[in-house]
């Protein structure tokens, strides 16, 4: 028969610290309880104790300062679509964090639980990874700041220690003629979880066509949103169109290893990798303005 989990609510981040250093892997951290709630009723998880952040005052605000963007663990996605402070300064985390679910789920999800579920079918990780976003971490040794291509290492498997707790997530600005888009192709509804999602971010030289920065990241057809520096930089100094586009699609096609789930197969995600990042940087480069 299945365990009743002790109920604790911490009210600072140092009560969850607590909490966790007490109970260890038997301890579960719940925020929006989006995901924690389906996988208790199916009976994936059965933890000693389920810790509340829930009500932890401080984790739930948006702040710009320094060159970046901080939003709270607690942040709602809700909350991130229709910030003034998101829409002005980065308005493509605002899109991203739009399309997820729908509104009953982004009003209860939060930036921290998305982050630390490491969930592969998620719309954020993807842009974060492109955004080079960090993530700011609590635990028994402090607080630490760890880069998202760090901080995801596999199937809902993050690089927290013992005791941890997402905080925040610290994304720098990007520059004003960046151009940036999300894009997520979903195979049974509109609402669902991508079969892949495309995040690109394109800066131009002052002739309009050639290209100065990119980046792109893949997400939900690997364990972990995938990026490759070595294709984006061979797109340096070149001119942003359909070849070149078409181009960095394959080779971004050719060294992802996807996976198969219900939204698809290998096959089809492969070709939808094509596809999509082949949209997602003429999007981008499209968006942006010339230095």
């Amino acid at each position: 028969m299945p365990r009743t989990p002790e109920f604790l609510i911490a009210r600072s981040v140092g009560d969850a610290v607590a909490a966790l250093r007490e109970y260890g892997d038997d301890a579960t951290v719940v925020a929006g309880s989006t995901a924690v709630t389906i996988m208790l009723q199916q009976g994936l998880i059965e933890p000693a104790a389920i810790v509340s952040i829930g009500r932890i005052p401080g984790l739930d605000a948006i702040e710009r300062a320094d060159g970046h963007l901080r939003l709270g663990a607690l942040t709602t996605h809700r909350e991130v679509e229709l910030s003034p402070v998101v829409r002005q300064a980065l308005p493509v985390l605002s899109h991203t964090f739009g399309v997820v679910a729908n509104v009953r789920v982004r009003n209860a999800a939060t930036v921290g639980g998305v982050v630390a579920e490491a969930d592969y079918a998620s719309d954020p990780p993807a842009l974060l990874r492109a955004l080079d976003a960090e993530v700011d971490v609590t635990g028994p040794n402090g607080e630490r700041n760890v880069p998202i291509s760090e901080f995801l290492v596999g199937f809902y498997e993050t690089s927290l220690e013992h005791g941890e707790i997402v905080t925040g997530v610290r994304i720098p600005l990007l520059p004003h003629s960046a151009g940036s888009v999300y894009e997520k192709f979903t195979t049974r509804s509109s609402e669902d979880r991508p079969c892949v999602g495309v995040a690109a971010i394109a800066r131009l030289e002052a002739d309009g066509r050639t290209c100065a920065e990119l980046r792109v990241a893949v997400g939900a057809a690997a364990e972990v949103p995938q990026r490759f520096e070595e294709v984006e930089t061979g797109a340096v100094g070149h001119d942003i169109d359909e070849a070149l586009a078409a181009s960095i699609a394959e080779q971004y096609a050719e060294r992802i290893d996807p996976l198969s789930d219900m939204r698809g197969s290998e096959w089809y995600r492969r070709e939808m990798i094509l596809v999509w990042v082949r949209r997602a940087i003429l999007g981008a480069a499209a968006a942006g303005v010339p230095a």
